[in-house]
């Protein structure tokens, strides 16, 4: 093996100065950058080159090729600036590339498979096959932009933690769900004062659970996750949760364990809630006018066919809708929606019966007593509608809210007490 050769400061009168490559000194002309190999670091062949590729400076003095080198090391901290300016903003636009993936709710396949082509096509079209080249470099691949939403979705939990710790107080709101897929998830949203003494509710936790949903098995998630942030039990002012008995369970219910680590602590019940299950104990009239409106939608919309001839006698009758709605026991909100469409399109839906000659359900819409009471409950159910809308709105408007439900839930008592009254004279 050659021995390695090192650099004397001579050399700089053949225009040559050293750099490092690979661990090694090599020799680099002032003039054209072109780097030599270490092999090179001989007088007689840095002054071949010299005189072979630039003849017309070989005359020059030492202080010539100094002057040189001062502007070559100059252009290299340019050219190092800019490329680290450029990956820079290439880092940035892949983070948004990733931020608006996320928030569409896409595939993280699409970034690499659809976005990057239609940028780099509407990019050389429009600017040309340059600018190709940087929009090239932004990395938008499956695992790429899982992990750009990782970070995103860590810094975040990092900021909420932050201000929840800083944060005097705070309440949580705990409740369990199940989705179409039978998967069992826990949620956990938290109340809690900002710098600006504005309350604010944010996504705390979402995990899944396991197997069970005991209330046990709820602390222990909550509990664990507390551990493992330092959030003090010592701070949590309020907490609330559904009335099921892994809730609210004397025994092994979750708020009787939360009061294990707080026993100051105020827990409630949702009062949402408390109206969806005060709805499901409507007097014998009210649910079957509930079960029938259920039973109009479900005949039309279970049909592909009757769907498509639904829609147009709805085109035919100019009508301000073309469809009906489902509803799931799980969103509040979706049954009040279904009644108000179904009450809208009624006159649509008795044609529909017509034509099909449906006669059990056509004599049902077409009953004035069940008119009444369709239009009875589309309007408390739009009340509370409402009324759910507004706790959703409530939190970031300090303390207001409160005040603003039980106003709300007053006149809500005296309009069912005056359609009561309204029934009972039909």
């Amino acid at each position: 093996m050659a021995p390695k050769r090192k650099y004397d400061d001579g050399y700089i009168k053949f225009g040559f100065i050293a750099i490092e490559t690979n661990r090694e000194i090599r020799p680099q002309c002032v003039i054209c950058a072109t780097v030599l190999s270490n092999d090179a670091l001989k007088p007689a062949k840095l002054e071949r080159h010299l005189k072979s590729v630039h003849p017309t400076l070989s005359d020059r003095p030492p202080e010539f090729f100094l002057g040189k080198s001062e502007n070559l090391k100059k252009m290299k901290l340019c050219t190092s600036g800019s490329r680290f300016e450029s990956n820079e903003k290439v880092l940035s636009a892949s983070f948004k590339i990733s931020q608006l993936i996320a928030k569409s709710k896409k595939p993280h396949t699409i970034g690499e498979n659809l976005l990057k082509p239609c940028l780099l096509t509407a990019v050389e079209e429009i600017l040309g096959a340059e600018a190709k080249k940087k929009i090239q470099e932004i990395p938008l691949s499956n695992n790429t932009v899982k992990a750009r939403i990782d970070k995103m979705s860590f810094d975040i939990e990092e900021q909420l933690l932050v201000k929840i710790k800083i944060s005097p107080f705070f309440a949580l709101q705990c409740d369990e769900s199940t989705d179409v897929s039978q998967c069992c998830q826990l949620l956990v949203f938290v109340r809690f004062l900002d710098n600006d003494n504005l309350i604010k509710e944010e996504l705390l936790l979402l995990q899944e659970l396991g197997t069970t949903s005991k209330g046990s098995d709820v602390m222990k998630i909550i509990n664990d996750y507390f551990e493992k942030h330092d959030i003090m039990w010592e701070k949590l002012a309020g907490f609330c949760t559904d009335g099921v008995s892994a809730m609210l369970g004397s025994r092994s219910g979750l708020t009787t364990l939360v009061k294990e680590k707080n026993c100051k602590v105020l827990t409630t019940h949702c009062i949402i809630h408390r109206q969806a299950l005060a709805s499901k104990t409507l007097p014998e009239e009210l649910l079957y006018t509930l079960k029938q409106a259920i039973k109009l939608v479900n005949t039309i919309k279970s049909s592909a066919l009757n769907t498509r001839i639904f829609k147009k006698i709805c085109s035919d009758l100019d009508s301000e809708y073309e469809t009906l709605l489902f509803h799931t026991e799980v969103r509040w909100l979706s049954k009040g929606n279904m009644l108000a469409r179904l009450f809208s399109l009624k006159e649509e839906v008795a044609v529909f019966l017509t034509e099909k000659k449906n006669d059990n359900l056509l004599k049902c819409i077409c009953d004035h007593k069940f008119e009444i009471h369709l239009a009875y409950l589309v309007d408390i159910f739009e009340h509370l509608n409402k009324l759910n809308l507004q706790l959703q709105g409530s939190g970031n408007n300090k303390l207001e809210g409160s005040a603003n439900i039980f106003l709300f839930e007053d006149k809500l008592r005296a309009f069912m007490c005056k359609i009561d009254l309204w029934i009972s004279k039909v």
